[in-house]
């Protein structure tokens, strides 16, 4: 297995999770409890699976420092969509 598809696979799964709480307010048992905004806890999924999404498109760059821009680009995403996540758990239950 090339090390691109599990980053991809992340991606795909945080994107439809981040989608249906997005649509529905649906949050995964066993976060129901810590999340108390639950809008923006679907869009820090949505960023997550951005930033894993760049992290599998960054094996296709040509050059390594283009690879190594996108990868920086990529964890710059996920550090801002984990903040997104614990402010989400942060705050009055609502949305």
């Amino acid at each position: 297995m090339d090390w691109y598809v599990v980053p991809g696979v992340f991606a795909l799964l945080l994107a439809a999770g981040g989608t249906a709480t997005l649509r529905t307010g649906w949050v995964p048992p066993w976060l129901r409890h810590k999340v108390r905004r639950v809008a923006l806890h679907g869009w820090a999924q949505l960023v997550m699976a951005g930033s894993f999404a760049l992290q599998s498109a960054a094996g296709f760059a040509g050059e390594p420092a283009a690879s190594s821009a996108v990868g920086l680009v990529a964890l710059a995403a996920l550090l801002a969509a984990l903040i997104l996540l614990l402010v989400a758990q942060l705050g009055p239950r609502g949305d």
